[in-house]
């Protein structure tokens, strides 16, 4: 996209609600909230796009093509919208479905349609194959087929590295469109039109440690230049915590495909899987039961209010009792620990070991 394409771009989108402006005024996009979009609408700033922006825009045409191969529909361009009856809602989705598009598609989703493309790292695209698309790009598309009017509409997501794509449809959800307007309009009118900035999202400081004695926080808004690496910084920890979470996800839904595979291929044919060890051509995975682990149940051994030793026997000693008297009194007593022993349901473990180093 040119320069002056880009800006002619961002001019329009901040005529109205975009697509990608939902999931932020609804608080359930990771990255951006209310406040601002608020900002990006009335104060704007001519940032440098970000090289997660660059990919996207450099890969977009390739992401399409391959939604054309992949499905055998047709596209054209798509084009900035308004809303006929809400002009505050706006639009412009990266491809137009034509209807009809050969093969012969039925029901809702062979009229036209709305295309987005959306490039990921490979620990986000796993988290979407797993759990589906994030709410912010639900309600996107949802906000895309409300504003253009069709009945349905797709994202195209393509994983540069190791090159995997991927496709989602939906279908056009009137009622939650329909819910989602006034909450657009109150922030247009009260927020936006009347240069109000939105109240910030809550900040949870219970798990923050206290700061008190001598410690003073520094507000690293008074420097600019502190700020503006700050901001780049906290960004990418954020993204690398969110890679964190999603390779975690990904890695526990791995581990449960295997274990299916497992299950069907091995087992006995009831649902009992067979446990044991499976080597392929560079790993070996041990699949095990393993029994239940046990824990002290606290509650009870403090409800039975058990007697110090050490104290009791002083004060037997005190009493005028013999030594070996106390000791057979303590071996009679003596407190049997496995009452108060509980054990946890058998459960089944996975580990994976490389047998053939990495080229």
């Amino acid at each position: 996209m040119a320069e002056s394409d880009r800006q002619a771009f961002l001019r329009r989108r901040r005529t109205g609600i975009g697509g990608s402006d939902v999931g932020p005024i609804l608080n359930v996009d990771r990255y951006r909230d209310a406040l601002d979009v608020y900002l990006d609408k009335v104060q704007p700033q001519d940032d440098e796009p970000t090289p997660a922006m660059l990919r996207g825009t450099y890969l977009e045409p390739v992401v399409t093509q391959m939604y054309k191969d992949y499905t055998g529909r047709r596209l054209k361009p798509g084009k900035f919208r308004k809303h006929l009856k809400h002009p505050f809602l706006v639009g412009h989705p990266d491809r137009i479905i034509v209807a009809d598009s050969p093969p012969p598609f039925t029901g809702p989703m062979s009229g036209a349609g709305v295309l987005e493309a959306k490039t990921a790292n490979r620990y986000v695209f796993d988290r979407m194959k797993a759990e589906g698309l994030p709410q912010s790009y639900v309600l996107q598309l949802q906000h895309y087929m409300g504003v253009c009017g069709v009945t349905w509409g797709a994202f195209a997501v393509l994983c540069p590295d190791p090159w995997q794509f991927a496709t989602f449809e939906l279908e056009f959800d009137e009622r939650l469109f329909e819910q989602v307007v006034p909450v657009l309009e109150d922030f247009w009118n009260t927020n936006v039109l009347a240069k109000e900035p939105p109240s910030p999202p809550a900040v949870d400081w219970s798990d923050a440690p206290k700061v008190g004695g001598d410690e003073v926080v520094v507000d690293v808004g008074a420097d600019d230049k502190v700020l503006s690496e700050w901001i780049g910084l906290l960004e990418y920890f954020r993204e690398a915590r969110q890679m964190k979470k999603a390779g975690a996800a990904a890695e526990d839904y791995a581990k449960d495909m295997l274990k299916n595979l497992l299950r069907e291929s091995y087992g006995d044919g009831e649902g009992q899987p067979h446990y044991g060890v499976f080597e392929g051509p560079k790993e070996r995975v041990y699949f095990r039961s393993q029994a239940g682990r046990k824990t002290l149940d606290k509650r009870s051994l403090i409800a039975m209010e058990p007697i110090d030793p050490i104290r009791m026997a002083s004060l037997l000693a005190e009493a005028g009792l013999e030594l070996e008297v106390i000791e057979t009194l303590f071996e009679a007593a003596k407190l049997d620990i496995s009452k108060f022993e509980k054990e946890g349901a058998p459960f089944e473990t996975l580990r994976i070991y490389d047998t053939q180093e990495e080229d």
